[in-house]
């Protein structure tokens, strides 16, 4: 159906329409995402992220990325400052028919908090093409390990991202 549409768009034949929809997705990404983590350790906390990462992409559905971004924590005195950076893998499984483009996003990462101590993390989400170069990415199920001052912190996170192919 979508490959009809695109030669009724294009002018295409059918046979050129197909090729150019089996191309691979390759190359790179970079995405801009906001994240608020809810802690479950101790009193609790809210921490929020923003960040930016890029990827290497080598198929249509793995890639493998560094991300880099401001953490606003919950300090032993008010809010406290960080950097928090990572490497993340991550799996794209197709979820619905190929026309409405939407994947599950299985993401691994592990990265260090500055002034803290290692983090790791993973995350299911839900990602929608918005256009063919952008993506639209919610981390709904995003358990995190925060390590500081000797003692391990959990927390779930949600997060919202905006990411563009290139």
């Amino acid at each position: 159906m979508r490959a009809r549409l695109v030669c009724l768009v294009l002018g295409l034949t059918p046979a050129l329409a197909r090729a150019q929809e089996a191309q691979p997705r390759v190359g790179a990404r970079l995405a801009v995402a906001l994240e608020s983590a809810r802690g479950h350790t101790g009193s609790g906390f809210r921490n929020g992220l923003f960040g930016l990462r890029a990827d290497l992409v080598f198929s249509p559905r793995v890639s493998l990325g560094g991300y880099a971004g401001y953490a606003d924590l919950k300090g032993k005195d008010g809010r406290a400052h960080s950097l928090l950076s990572y490497a993340q893998i991550e799996y794209l499984a197709p979820l619905a028919p190929r026309f409405l483009d939407l994947r599950v996003p299985l993401r691994f990462a592990t990265g260090y908090l500055a002034r803290n101590g290692p983090v790791v993390r993973a995350s299911l989400g839900l990602a929608a093409a918005l256009s063919p170069r952008i993506d639209v990415i919610a981390e709904v199920l995003t358990p995190m390990a925060w390590v500081t001052n000797d003692q391990t912190l959990f927390s779930t996170n949600l997060s919202l991202e905006l990411a563009m192919r290139f």
